[in-house]
């Protein structure tokens, strides 16, 4: 797993400016949520702690999939809400496709507050106040590792 994620990790940037030229056709929107499930599953493997990156490289790394993964989540949406054949995707809510999806942003959600939480606190601080900053974004909910931020925060103070 390694050696994956350390490829990933290596083509991150090279490959994001590659998807987001991207047409928005059917099949370019199916590449993009390949993408994104090959990323998640190498995000929660840094998340987990199943592969240990140094700070530097955790944080390269959620700034370069975290606004790809704002931008792409309401694209895709909003492709399979109005296909283009008329169809509308969403009628079948809770088929493999539709669950396979949810668990695909429900992973990377919660590996970029994994990741988050592991990192020092003026750049989780950077993540967070851009994250406020952005009202309108609904994804990823960053709300659990702003709590744990907190607390943390907290109890470091009540410590000193």
């Amino acid at each position: 797993m390694r050696d994956v994620v350390k490829g990933w990790i290596e083509a991150s940037e090279k490959m994001v400016k590659v998807v987001e030229k991207m047409s928005e056709r059917g099949e370019m929107i199916e590449t993009r949520l390949n993408v994104i499930e090959v990323t998640a599953k190498v995000l929660e493997a840094i998340g987990d702690g199943t592969v240990i990156l140094p700070t530097v490289e955790r944080i390269c790394k959620v700034k370069v999939w975290l606004p790809f993964a704002r931008c792409l989540k309401p694209l895709i949406d909003h492709s399979i809400t109005n296909d283009d054949d008329g169809y509308d995707e969403k009628e079948e809510e809770g088929g493999p496709t539709d669950k396979m999806e949810g668990e695909v942003w429900q992973t990377s959600e919660f590996a970029f507050v994994s990741i988050i939480l592991t990192l020092p606190s003026m750049d989780r601080a950077e993540i967070l106040t851009g994250w406020f900053r952005e009202e309108h974004i609904r994804y990823p909910d960053l709300t659990e590792a702003f709590e744990v931020w907190c607390y943390r925060s907290k109890v470091a103070n009540k410590r000193l």
